[in-house]
């Protein structure tokens, strides 16, 4: 049987997965879908991307991310470019459509997680986002990321 904190943690974790998906369907607005949303951040700390980089950011097959790129690019939100002189290369890159929107997003999720983080007192919010990155960079690892 699991140890008693694991099963607790499991609980919370679960209370947690909700909590964030209702937040992301609420913050991810202007049309886009969650997968796009996450397309669209990676998009917004790089000038731009070939297809296969965004895929491994994104932990996701190519196909799947070709299709979340043509969906971006109809929508209007991102620019693609195919060079002459490697055309199976593709390159992505937000256009001022796309900025917008990540700005948008950007804000809305800043005020409620600001909020959110009011909860844990402000001499031990350091010390909960290194935990925080620990854990998640020990999950990454252990699912050989």
């Amino acid at each position: 049987m699991a140890p008693i904190p694991v099963i607790e943690f499991r609980r919370t974790l679960r209370k947690f997965e909700r909590e964030l998906n209702i937040q992301n369907q609420s913050r991810c607005c202007c049309g886009v879908t969650l997968t796009q949303c996450h397309a669209l951040m990676e998009l917004d700390t790089e000038d731009r991307l070939t297809v296969n980089e965004l895929a491994t950011r994104l932990h996701l097959d190519k196909s799947t991310v070709s299709r979340t790129v043509d969906n971006l690019v109809r929508s209007g939100f991102v620019d693609r470019e195919i060079p002459e002189s490697n055309r199976r290369t593709t390159y992505i890159s937000l256009n001022k459509n796309g900025r917008n929107v990540c700005k948008t997003i950007n804000d809305g999720n800043n005020d409620y997680y600001s909020l959110a983080l009011r909860s844990i007192p402000a001499s031990k919010r350091n010390d909960f986002l290194k935990v925080f990155e620990q854990l998640t960079a020990e999950m990454m690892k252990l699912n050989d990321r």
